[in-house]
């Protein structure tokens, strides 16, 4: 029979602690919840009338990437909660959401340095796609809203059918300073939001982390205490034939039947070894 004090379901000083787990599983709410935020915003433009001009920003490829990136947000997010649940057994889970979460940050700060970047060089960018990449419908957006015709003036490949450009004067202007306002404006909402995913994302990953490594001092103290029981059973009929060979007895006083005196008043320690 084994002390209690050797008992392998005494619960682990290194135990998942329940403040622990809370803040695991509010980040990675959080985490799935810009994921949730990707799909609203996608199905909303998708919902709603297409407007020209906000197409010369949010264009169809970005739309669909936020789907792709909102579904594969909510997957990660689930492989995550499905691990901590269980983080002892499921350790390929947690380590999988935590290289799947480093990917997403590498991602997100991409398009987020990607977008901001376009905000540097945005004269010739944009004068550069109204000439040669938008529509008469994208450029007639612009011309409509403020009055102005052609990019840097009304000579500037204008949309002739727009009621702005039918009396071009001196006074006539192009909608070059409309652009760039527009475009300033959207793209820094846009790389606002992705810079403010990434911070969710990388505090998600460090929660991730915290579990893990406690979970991996747990697994290592469980294969310890384990170890330590093996190593008394089996050295528990060598001590055990010590201290009857010692004229030992039980001391009672201690309470403890795993405590002998020997004549000598020595003391051993038998775990296996009772009266």
């Amino acid at each position: 029979m084994l002390p209690s004090s050797f008992d392998i379901t005494t619960s682990s000083p290194m135990r998942l602690k329940s403040s622990v787990q809370f803040g695991f599983g509010l980040l990675a709410a959080c985490y799935m919840a810009t994921g949730i935020a990707a799909l609203a915003v996608a199905g909303y433009i998708v919902s709603e009338n297409a407007s020209p001009k906000r197409e010369t920003i949010v264009t169809t490829n970005i739309v669909k990437s936020l789907f792709v990136a909102g579904v594969f947000i909510i997957i990660v997010s689930l492989v995550g909660i499905t691990g901590a649940l269980s983080p002892l057994s499921r350790k390929r889970w947690l380590l999988a959401y935590i290289w799947l979460l480093a990917m997403t940050i590498l991602f997100e700060t991409g398009v987020g340095i990607w977008l901001w970047s376009r905000t540097l060089d945005i004269g010739d960018l944009y004068g550069s796609n109204w000439r040669s990449l938008w529509s008469d419908a994208m450029k007639r957006s612009y011309q409509d809203d403020y009055q102005c015709c052609g990019y840097l003036n009304p000579h500037d490949s204008p949309v002739l059918s727009s009621d702005s450009c039918q009396n071009v004067n001196e006074s006539s202007f192009g909608c070059t300073h409309f652009v760039h306002e527009f475009a300033l404006d959207s793209l820094g909402h846009i790389y606002t939001c992705v810079f403010s995913f990434v911070l969710v994302d990388f505090l998600a990953m460090m929660s991730g982390l915290v579990v893990l490594i406690v979970r991996n001092d747990e697994e290592r103290w469980r294969w310890s205490r384990a170890n330590s029981i093996f190593k008394s059973m089996k050295g528990g009929d060598r001590n055990c034939f010590a201290a009857k060979a010692a004229n030992a007895t039980p001391e009672h006083q201690y309470e403890d039947p795993y405590i002998w005196i020997t004549p000598n008043a020595q003391t051993m320690y038998s775990p296996h070894c009772r009266q």
